[in-house]
């Protein structure tokens, strides 16, 4: 029972750690006051770019690297398109989202002639860990991602409330004319938070590429991204509210693959959709408003203004 108790917890945890990652970025976008809808398009290309820079060197920490280069990439379209030229937020999201998805496609194809990669160099377990007495056998089994993704849990929740700019990133989102009269430059600071968020769905992508696997499949993302939306959504945009929501898609996520493995009876597609309908059905039992009073509108310099 203990054995089984402890796998399910490890299941959680390794498998929260994508929309943990992504939400903790789309956090400091919708701070800012630009909505990230395309966060499954930047994890996408961070997974493929991912296993890229892994396939071409053989160094998978040179594949992370890639990765996030990859997701902000995609962060820096969204962001010109949303803050330098005032485009409508979600429809750009959701236009990067296709972009990014297509782009990886071909590119898998082009390079590999299949819908997945070859096997590539990953880091899906932590084997300097295994020689702690007692717990080593269980720290071992997480990506050295996972851990990092701890250390960028504490910086994100010191960052947006201890700090002078994570401050102001917030002060953007509600009222960006009042902080452009403080003298801030209010388009550096909606800038710097889309690539933000770009950089870590790209290293949310590639722990699902060379963290979790040692390969990039085409649609691996799942819809994580959109996961992450719902938990940035209902935590209020607070980063411990946002860990314990991604926990619980955690749970869910790894209770259709527990079901799946048990062979239920029930059709594996259905019990795929258990983590999507949990999200759903969360965001819809959703009172949290605090988006809707950030002012989500193109905020444009005055060069663009009519």
């Amino acid at each position: 029972m203990n054995n089984t108790i402890i796998t399910m917890i490890i299941s959680i945890l390794r498998l929260a750690v994508p929309v943990i990652i992504t939400s903790m970025g789309t956090m400091f976008s919708v701070r800012a006051g630009v909505m990230n809808l395309g966060a499954d398009g930047m994890m996408i290309s961070g997974a493929f770019c991912a296993v890229l820079g892994s396939y071409i060197t053989g160094n998978p920490w040179i594949g992370i690297l890639f990765g996030i280069l990859g997701g902000m990439a995609i962060g820096a379209i969204h962001s010109l398109v949303c803050v330098e030229f005032g485009g409508v937020q979600n429809i750009s999201g959701l236009g990067l989202n296709m972009l990014a998805t297509g782009l990886t496609c071909f590119f898998c194809r082009s390079l590999y002639s299949s819908s997945i990669s070859p096997a590539v160099a990953a880091i899906q377990y932590s084997r300097f860990l295994e020689r702690i007495p007692g717990i080593g056998y269980i720290l071992v089994q997480f990506s050295p991602i996972f851990y990092i993704t701890i250390l960028l849990f504490l910086i994100c929740c010191f960052f947006v409330d201890k700090t002078v700019t994570g401050l102001r990133m917030n002060a953007v989102g509600f009222n960006p004319q009042m902080v452009e009269t403080a003298g801030v430059n209010v388009w550096k600071l909606k800038h710097i938070s889309v690539l933000i968020c770009g950089s870590l769905a790209g290293l949310s992508g590639a722990y699902l590429s060379i963290g979790q696997l040692n390969t990039f499949m085409e649609g691996m993302t799942m819809g994580r991204g959109m996961l992450a939306v719902i938990a940035v959504q209902m935590g209020n945009q607070q980063p411990r509210r946002i860990l314990l929501i991604a926990l619980i898609f955690g749970f869910f996520d790894a209770l259709q693959l527990q079901l799946q493995i048990n062979n239920v009876g029930i059709a594996p597609e259905l019990i795929q959709t258990i983590p999507y309908i949990a999200g759903i059905a969360a965001l819809a039992l959703s009172t949290t408003k605090a988006a809707a009073a950030r002012k989500m509108q193109p905020y444009l310099k005055n060069k663009y203004k009519f």
